[in-house]
């Protein structure tokens, strides 16, 4: 798999607009260390997708070549009423992974030719289009066969194995913690969420606020003990691009060290229907140990794997309990599945929360 370098442009302000971003001059010094330092002649937006953090999709043309279109994605809060001091972590965690994990992994990630950081601690990425490169991102909507399952399995087994990278890379979030004590997400606005409408049919115990954030405090207690894994920390289904070299994953805004079984528990239930994860998943846990056994993991035994498993799903419950800006439909689906798995795994009572 080709290897991803990033460079890191210094000396410039972040925007907070769109529109400052797509600026010639300051678009032109962010690509220099990819360019050379020449001018800009022309910028033409593609397409911008609102989520958490802006996604805008750009066709550049260097004064240098002007027949020649590089295709980009810029990606940073822009334009947004989120709080600067919480994004600005945000942004320089996935700034960090590309100038510092990415081109040592041998896992599928968007290129990311440029990252700019200023002194406000806020960072902003330049990244490869992947669309433009002919790749496609998935949906919520579309889920996968076991047979593609298996593949971004594999995918996560390669990010695991490089575990050993957590040691010069102290800057990764290391466990739980910071999640369950967040007073962004208090008790009773959870059970609020939780009560929209996206678990009507889930048991009440699953829609509980004050059992989910014991279990995700029990969660962090137990990972605390444990190995610890380099996560990816957010792998749904619509952070899967796939290309004609197979899949891949973005947005590494959650990457954390913690118990391997997160990534593994909140995917396998985000990527399948209820009826197929419940039907496959220990064949499928079972493949996840065998591809990091392959390449140079550890993995733990079926029996303890399965525990594990069984514990971890409700990390993926609760952030898909604090999803407010994505379509609705998108996140009642993937609040299902995860209810599901919650309820089946009896992941509660394995985490000592219910009886």
């Amino acid at each position: 798999m080709p290897r991803v370098d990033t460079s890191i442009a210094t000396g410039l302000t972040v925007p907070d607009t769109l529109q400052a971003a797509i600026d010639l001059q300051w678009l032109a010094a962010a690509l220099a260390p990819v360019s050379g330092g020449g001018p800009i002649a022309s910028v033409e937006l593609t397409e911008v997708v609102k989520a958490m953090a802006a996604k805008v999709r750009i066709a550049v043309r260097f004064a240098s070549d002007p027949e020649q279109v590089h295709h980009y994605c810029v990606k940073g809060f822009l334009d947004s009423d989120l709080d600067p001091a919480t994004t600005g972590a945000v942004t320089t965690r996935e700034a960090s992974f590309y100038t510092g994990i990415a081109s040592h992994i041998s896992m599928r990630v968007p290129g990311c030719p440029a990252v700019v950081l200023d002194d406000s601690g806020r960072a902003i990425m330049i990244m490869e289009d992947v669309i433009a490169s002919g790749g496609r991102f998935c949906d919520t909507h579309s889920p996968f066969t076991v047979a593609q399952a298996q593949d971004t399995l594999d995918q996560i087994a390669r990010l695991h194995a490089a575990s050993h990278l957590l040691e010069a890379n102290r800057w990764i979030p290391r466990g739980l913690d910071w999640m369950a004590e967040s007073r962004n997400f208090p008790q009773h606005w959870l059970h609020q969420q939780m009560h929209d409408g996206r678990g009507e049919g889930l048991p009440e115990a699953a829609l509980d606020g004050s059992n989910l954030l014991a279990a995700l405090r029990a969660l962090a207690r137990h990972s605390n003990e444990g190995h610890q894994t380099l996560l990816h920390g957010d792998t749904h289904i619509a952070n899967v691009y796939i290309t004609d070299a197979g899949p891949g994953f973005a947005d590494w805004q959650l990457i954390k060290s913690a118990n391997w079984a997160i990534d593994i528990a909140y995917h396998i239930n985000c990527v399948l229907p209820v009826e197929v994860a419940q039907s496959q998943e220990r064949e499928l846990l079972a493949y996840y140990l065998d591809a990091l056994g392959r390449h140079g993991g550890r993995p733990v035994e079926m029996a303890k794997a399965w525990e594990e498993y069984c514990r971890a799903t409700p990390y993926g419950l609760y952030l898909w309990a604090i999803t407010t800006r994505v379509d609705p439909l998108k996140t009642r689906e993937n609040f299902q599945r995860l209810g599901a798995a919650v309820t089946r795994c009896e992941s509660y009572q394995r985490l000592g929360i219910v009886s």
